[in-house]
């Protein structure tokens, strides 16, 4: 069982492939299966999939939930995988830390890819998903998994597999990630962004909008928009969301 030790405890982490390492970072009570699709990367690309503190299958559980310490344990994770640089993939929140360990550790990045991502919650129908997201993980967890994981996918199995893996999540560490993410804010700091970026959006996604931000704030980046979906672009749209993916890193050029 692939674990990284940290002092509050261990993190559980999915490991395939052999090429140029991607962590994919979940957004709040998902943990890591909502990531399945992105496996078959592994054919190109060194796959890490981690179960972040408090979430899934990993035991570590922080008394301080917050963006920069989950930046931190990304770091402890591909510290102890022995990875020089990694390619970070954000989906929803979790690129908030993406972009916080891009610009905390530029030298440990060698690409950030943001699925529906933004610097700031800036739209009041963003602002109002946050809220009713932590009024439901503390009132009744159940439906919000339910409801996260309809969204997600009609496949009966799996819709079973991200609902009790979203239950697993601590709630406590649930409702804080979304208070972090809520509160969090790279926005005066994303003209340091030196790495490489590449921006993924459904063109139904009402978080779309959030791309105006990079547009002012970034001369270089490159955007996909994937037609006929909304937010949920790794899972319901994964051949494209992969593509893209496999594109950007193809013109890299990375190393292993």
């Amino acid at each position: 069982m692939p674990l990284c030790q940290l002092a509050y405890g261990d993190v559980f982490y999915e490991d395939a492939g052999n090429g140029p390492p991607i962590i994919f970072l979940h957004p709040p009570g998902m943990g890591r299966k909502v990531f399945r699709f992105q496996m078959p990367l592994s054919d190109k690309y060194r796959v890490i999939i981690p179960d972040l503190s408090g979430h899934g299958d990993s035991t570590a559980l922080s008394d301080s939930v917050s963006i920069k310490n989950y930046a931190n344990e990304v770091l402890n994770l591909i510290t102890s995988l022995g990875v020089e640089k990694v390619v970070l993939c954000g989906y929803s929140s979790g690129g908030s830390i993406a972009q916080e360990f891009a610009l905390t550790y530029p030298g440990r990045t060698a690409a950030v890819i943001l699925s529906g991502g933004f610097a700031k919650v800036e739209s009041p129908a963003l602002k109002y998903e946050h809220l009713l997201g932590m009024y439901f993980v503390k009132n009744s967890p159940n439906i919000l998994a339910k409801v996260i994981a309809t969204a997600h996918t009609h496949e009966k199995d799996y819709r079973l597999e991200l609902i009790d893996h979203m239950l697993k999540a601590n709630r406590s560490t649930w409702f804080h990630f979304y208070n972090e993410s809520l509160n969090y804010s790279c926005l005066e700091r994303l003209k340091d962004l030196s790495v490489p970026l590449l921006l993924i959006y459904g063109s139904r996604d009402f978080i779309n909008q959030h791309l105006r931000t990079y547009e002012r704030e970034l001369s270089e980046f490159r955007t996909a928009f994937i037609q006929k979906v909304s937010h949920q672009v790794p899972v319901k749209k994964w051949h494209e969301f992969n593509t893209e993916v496999s594109n950007f890193l193809d013109n890299l050029n990375l190393q292993r």
